[in-house]
């Protein structure tokens, strides 16, 4: 089974390495050109290459042309920001599987792990799909689900999702050469689709309780953009931060913050300014 690879993340490094742990090898990966540093989780997949053919582009929907000379029998996104077109899903003999996560259709759209960190979610997982040309919408293959730990942050989550995909894949990929992998309607339409976040949502709103600001710091810490606030006249991002719960631990110097019950006390930060 000929596969073309679509991935330019970090997130996509276990599902690659999952083909071939499933039997299977990459014909050639399309991921994004080096210019392309400032995504959130940027990867070059040139250190892991598994004798792929390497194709960088700007956006993936412009190489129409080039996956068709390809010919592939399956496309696997894994880790990508830019939805396929359905001219390029049709190119392949099975279509075009992807991974989002969560477990669809809870979460679709952008930043979904940092959503259900946001919204105090204790569970999330990833959702192995068929893709479609509207976003996260197609039928589902598998889900795996995982815990959100109270000391997990977007990194340690989308770690744990990206390993439960590596499973999926090798769970089903031999199903999917068969055309024989499950196909479960997803009700997307009755769900709504999360949006893309920026830099200025991160700004911590410090009239909320002390666990929504935690979740809101670790939803939003490294590798994504931060939460953030002035402190002293000064923009200052807030990596990681704890509750206090009893204020005789605090010491002179530590950077604290009042909420509407608990202290926040931030322990790795950054002042822009």
């Amino acid at each position: 089974m000929k596969i073309v690879y679509i991935s330019g993340t970090e997130v996509g490094i276990e599902i690659y390495k999952a083909i071939y742990e499933a039997g299977f090898e990459v014909d050639t990966i399309f991921t994004y050109k080096l210019d392309k540093k400032n995504i959130s989780g940027f990867f070059d997949y040139k250190k892991i290459n598994k004798n792929s053919k390497i194709i960088r582009v700007n956006h993936i929907n412009e190489e129409y042309e080039t996956i068709k000379k390809i010919n592939p029998d399956l496309i696997i996104v894994g880790g990508w920001q830019q939805l396929l077109s359905q001219e390029i899903i049709d190119i392949a003999k099975f279509g075009a599987i992807g991974f989002h996560s969560s477990l669809l259709p809870k979460y679709r759209g952008r930043a979904p792990v940092n959503w259900a960190i946001i919204m105090g979610e204790r569970k999330t997982g990833i959702t192995m799909f068929y893709l479609s040309a509207d976003a996260d919408d197609g039928d589902i293959i598998a889900q795996k689900e995982v815990e959100i730990l109270f000391n997990d942050d977007c990194n340690s989550v989308y770690k744990k999702c990206a390993i439960a995909g590596a499973e999926l894949i090798k769970n089903n990929l031999s199903l999917i050469a068969k055309n024989k992998a499950p196909r479960i309607h997803n009700e997307a339409k009755s769900y709504p689709t999360y949006p893309k976040r920026t830099p200025a949502d991160g700004e911590i709103d410090f009239n909320r309780n002390s666990l929504d600001i935690y979740n809101f710091i670790r939803a939003l810490t490294k590798p994504y953009p931060g939460a953030w606030t002035y402190k002293n006249g000064k923009k200052i991002i807030i990596w990681r931060a704890e509750i206090v719960m009893d204020e005789s631990r605090l010491e002179k110097n530590d950077l604290v913050f009042n909420t509407k019950d608990f202290k926040i006390r931030a322990i790795e930060w950054k002042y822009l300014q």
